[in-house]
């Protein structure tokens, strides 16, 4: 693995809990908030308490979740490379076709201020990985959680009036 120890990432990984809140750790890691907090919060907006939740993480609820967390995601689209991506995005990986599942990471480009360089990672909320996996950054090591979907995410900015 080639994670530089001098890489600082924005963003501080929550692990997910069960095997289908993948999507619901990397929202609580773009927002700084507790899994059981963005879980509330999901079920506020129409995810239910009991029973299969992962239905329900579709683009309406996935935007208002994103959405209540200051954060602005659009559609899901298809990618094959991290080079296609925007700085930060939502990644689904490991894609099966034909069950139409995956698993989600979240990947920010870490670009420097000189706007040239920058220094790609993803983190990854699965627990059952071995810890050294948990950040891989640099594009070799990136490469390896192969991209098939993404949404885009950016910071949503409050008018002056707040």
């Amino acid at each position: 693995m080639t994670t530089p120890t001098s890489l600082q990432p924005l963003f501080k990984r929550v692990a997910q809990q069960d095997r289908h809140d993948d999507l619901l750790a990397v929202i609580a890691t773009l927002s700084s908030k507790s899994l059981d907090t963005v879980y509330q919060q999901a079920e506020t907006l129409g995810m239910p308490k009991v029973g299969p939740f992962y239905p329900w993480l579709d683009e309406t609820l996935l935007g208002k979740l994103l959405a209540a967390n200051n954060l602005k995601g659009g559609a899901w689209k298809p990618c094959t490379s991290y080079t296609e991506l925007p700085e930060i995005a939502i990644v689904m990986t490991d894609y099966h076709t034909e069950w139409e599942v995956g698993r989600c990471v979240l990947y920010h480009r870490n670009t420097g201020q000189d706007g040239k360089s920058a220094q790609p990672y993803v983190i990854d909320p699965y627990p059952h990985a071995d810890p050294k996996l948990y950040l891989r950054s640099g594009v070799g090591d990136i490469a390896k959680l192969r991209p098939a979907w993404y949404v885009g995410v950016t910071e949503l900015y409050r008018d002056a009036k707040g």
